[in-house]
This record gives structure tokens, C-alpha cells and sequence, in this order.
């Protein structure tokens, strides 16, 4: 066989099932799959004893590049997400100016064009007063759109009246809205609440973004999503009881699917206590019994994708907020360790292999228009591969991380299963820590029309 490319012996990892086999690469995809190996690779890699999965799509990452280059760049950001066997990305309208229109857009993919590692995509943003705007965005490139239920980050809400209207358009030419889902009214009142009282304390921020504000929030979304039809994906769930609610109305045939990441499963309001700005993020961590139910969920096929929401800023900016949490920002980064978190979780009973790669690759390219491109290891799919080593046990340090940022709120934690390659198109862009530094490499992915 002529292929540029041979990953030999490895345990094939897909949705429903794990076998060993031979993956052949030419051209950057996949040409065969063979449980017999045959020769003529130009590079043979010897997978044997470890896993091969297909590489996370994130659905949910926020580089904040054009605009915001002390927090992260895309060469820094994309050399992250290589090191956490990250191969597609898919970057929100967060960066400056914000992406309204199509033209925004495309200036934007060329402006990362020679900067990323891996390859990406955008969202495009949901304003008051983009509507006119989303089908050309769409006809540009985008492979969704991204809105708030609260006022954050200086986008503002998106009241019901606006929702309907978007999510029908979006309905109309079949893409998905992701909807950060928090009640902007909910949270307003208790903001002025906890200003009156002068509250500067790190739990204040648990009283302020409350349970209560996500739930109203996304009930609302269920309501729309069944109202219009169109696809909708809650970002960032924190709540069993909403998982609950979304996999309800999914049973009654609603098009909406529930986003978690690793931080609800593994860090909680104890966290918050002890390393307040440097765990705060929105919606905020919850209880441990809160925490402790959200980890019950991840087997049972609940939790239908899992995304970084990787959202850096410098020590110093978090810092700004140990006196005063006001002061620092809401974010923390995610792309480089959430592959090594869900394995940990894998190792730990709470979910299969097979389950992480349907919640962490399949379901986040299918819902993004990008399955069988990516998140799939079968024959025509990109050859986006990480060799993972499920008995590599690994303590998450600051000083490792390579993101612009330099820490991680996973700091100290003790992990069992890490990607040890990560392979983009059939280009090894990340082998036992060592990051390709090939900035251009990466791509702008393409939608697969059905």
C-alpha cells in the first residue's frame, strides 16, 4: 500500500467500538483501515499497547485574538490545544470586532490563516440587531452562531422577542445556536443585592451568577428550541437537573443537546473558597453534592458534548481579584487540559472511551456540520488522531502549560491517561510534549453539507 503515513497496531477507538487495527494516511486522510498490516507507509508509528481516538473537535473556545494578544494568540492558543490532542477548534465571536457580519468573518479566517496549528472555525455572533446578517455569515463560513441569555463580556442579552426570530432564520438554512444560558434579570437583582451589601467576598460571585438565573435561562431555550425547530446546544451545564430537563425534551423529539466541561465534574464551591478569582468563570462552580451528581451523569449519556470553554487571561488580571473578586475577569483555560481531565474521568469509571469520543469528537462535529471530516477515524475522514496511553499517570502543573496564560486551575491535580501524540491531516504536531511550532499549519474547516 503507497500511503504517506501508517499507525500501526493500535486499539481503534470509535463510538461504538474498540478494535485493534492498522490506520493508513495519504494526502491527510484516511485511505484505509486494516486488521492485517500491509507494507509501503512512507512513516510508520507503532501504536501498540495504546489507544488511538480521533482529536477533540472544541466546540467552545475563546482566543480572543484579533484584539486581545496579552490573554492568548492563536499560535499560542492552537500550540495548547496540540499538547491536549486538540485538532479542530472552533473560536468564538469574542475577539475585536466583535463577529457580526460576514465580512467580519472572513477577515477574521484570513487573519488566523497563517497563525494556527490545528485547524479551526468560528462562530458567528448574535447581536439585537444582526438578523439580516446571519444567512450571509452562514454563506461565508460560519459553522454556527453564538448568543447570551445574560449580559456578559460587553454582548448584551438577548431577550425572547430577538431569540425567536434568530433561531427561526437559523432554522431555516439548518445551523445550530449555542446559547449561553444564565437569566439576565435573575442575575441583575442579585448583582445590586451583593453591591448594596458591599460584598467583595470570593463566595459572592456563587450568590450573584446563581442556580436559579441557569435554570430559568435554559428552560427558556428548551421552550424556543421546540417553539422553532432549530438546533440548539446549552453551553456549559452545571446543573444535573437541567441535564434532566434538556434529555426530557430530547425525548420528546426537541432538537437541543446539553455542552458540560470538565470543571463541573471535578472542581466545586470548596475550589471557589480556596482559589477564588482563579476559578471564576460563569456559570460559577456549584455545590459538592451538585458537583457530585453532574459526575453520576456522565455514563449515561446525558452530557452530550463536552467543550473547553477556554477562556485565558494573565496571573496578573486574576490576581487583580484576591482582595476584591470584582476585579478579575471571568475565564479560565481549558483547551490543553481537558483531553488529559475526561481521561482521568475514563480511568475513574465515570464514563467509557467509547462515550468520550462520541460527547468530545463525533457530536461536536455533527452538530458543527463537520462529521465524517472530524471527529470520526474512518475511511475519507481528515487523519486527526491522538495516541492516548491510558496507564500514563501525570500531575497538571502551571509550569507545563503552554498556553500564553502560564496556569491552569487543574494545578496539582493527579490524572491517570494522556494523549502522547497528537496527529492533524497526518502531520504529528505534538509527540510527548513536544508542540510543532509550525504556525500556519492549521486550517479553516469547512462545513460538510448533508
Amino acid at each position: 500500500m503507497n500511503a504517506d503515513l501508517l499507525v500501526s497496531n493500535a486499539q481503534i477507538v470509535t463510538p461504538s467500538s474498540t478494535f485493534q487495527g492498522h490506520i493508513y494516511v495519504t494526502g491527510g486522510r484516511i485511505s484505509a483501515i486494516t486488521s492485517e498490516k500491509e507494507a509501503g507507509a512512507a512513516r510508520e508509528i507503532d501504536a501498540a499497547g495504546r489507544f488511538v481516538l480521533p482529536g477533540m473537535v472544541d466546540e467552545h473556545v475563546h482566543m480572543m485574538d484579533p484584539g486581545f494578544t496579552d490573554r492568548e494568540d492563536w499560535t499560542q492558543g492552537t500550540m495548547a490545544a496540540a499538547r491536549g490532542g486538540v485538532t479542530t477548534v472552533i473560536d468564538h465571536h469574542r475577539s475585536e470586532p466583535l463577529v457580526y457580519t460576514r465580512k467580519i468573518l472572513e477577515e477574521k479566517t484570513e487573519y488566523i490563516r497563517s497563525r494556527a496549528v490545528v485547524d479551526y472555525g468560528q462562530l458567528g455572533g448574535l447581536d439585537l440587531d444582526n438578523l439580516e446578517h446571519l444567512r450571509s455569515m452562514w454563506e461565508g463560513g460560519a459553522l454556527g452562531f453564538k448568543g447570551f441569555i445574560c449580559e456578559l463580556h460587553g454582548v448584551p442579552a438577548l431577550p425572547e422577542g430577538v431569540l425567536l426570530d434568530i433561531m427561526r432564520e437559523a432554522k431555516s438554512f439548518g445551523a445550530t445556536v449555542m446559547l449561553h444560558c444564565e437569566s439576565d434579570s435573575i442575575l441583575k437583582k442579585a448583582e445590586a443585592r451583593i453591591d448594596a451589601e458591599g460584598r467583595t467576598d470570593y463566595m459572592c460571585i456563587s450568590e450573584w451568577r446563581n442556580p436559579e438565573s441557569e435554570y430559568v435561562a435554559t428552560i427558556d431555550a428548551i421552550s424556543l428550541a421546540e417553539l422553532t425547530d432549530c438546533t440548539v446546544l446549552v453551553a456549559h451545564v452545571s446543573q444535573p437537573r437541567l441535564l434532566d430537563a434538556i434529555h426530557a425534551a430530547r425525548e420528546r423529539g426537541v432538537s437541543i443537546f446539553a455542552e458540560s466541561c470538565p470543571h463541573y465534574f471535578y472542581l466545586d464551591t470548596d475550589d471557589l473558597k480556596e482559589k477564588g478569582p482563579f476559578v471564576k468563570f460563569t456559570p460559577v462552580l456549584r455545590a459538592p453534592e451538585v458537583k457530585a451528581g453532574m459526575r453520576t451523569y456522565l455514563g449515561r449519556d446525558m452530557v452530550n458534548t463536552i467543550g473547553t470553554d477556554h477562556c485565558p487571561f494573565p496571573r496578573a488580571m486574576k490576581e487583580a481579584g484576591i482582595d476584591n473578586i470584582h476585579d478579575a475577569p471571568f475565564g479560565i483555560p481549558g483547551v490543553e487540559t481537558t483531553v488529559r481531565v475526561m481521561l482521568n474521568a475514563v480511568s475513574e469509571g465515570l464514563l467509557s472511551l467509547n462515550q468520550l469520543v462520541k460527547i468530545c469528537c463525533e457530536q461536536p462535529a455533527r452538530l458543527f456540520h463537520l462529521f465524517p471530516r472530524k471527529g470520526a477515524i474512518q475511511v475519507g475522514s481528515d487523519a486527526d488522531l491522538i495516541v492516548v496511553d491510558m496507564d500514563r499517570e501525570e500531575t497538571l502543573r502551571d509550569q507545563d502549560i503552554v498556553s500564553k496564560c502560564k496556569w491552569t486551575p487543574f494545578d496539582g491535580m493527579k490524572v491517570r491517561g494522556a494523549p502522547v501524540m497528537t496527529i492533524l491531516r497526518g502531520n504529528v504536531v505534538m509527540e510527548e510534549g513536544e508542540v510543532c511550532e509550525d504556525a500556519g499549519l492549521g486550517e479553516p474547516v469547512r462545513r460538510v453539507e448533508d
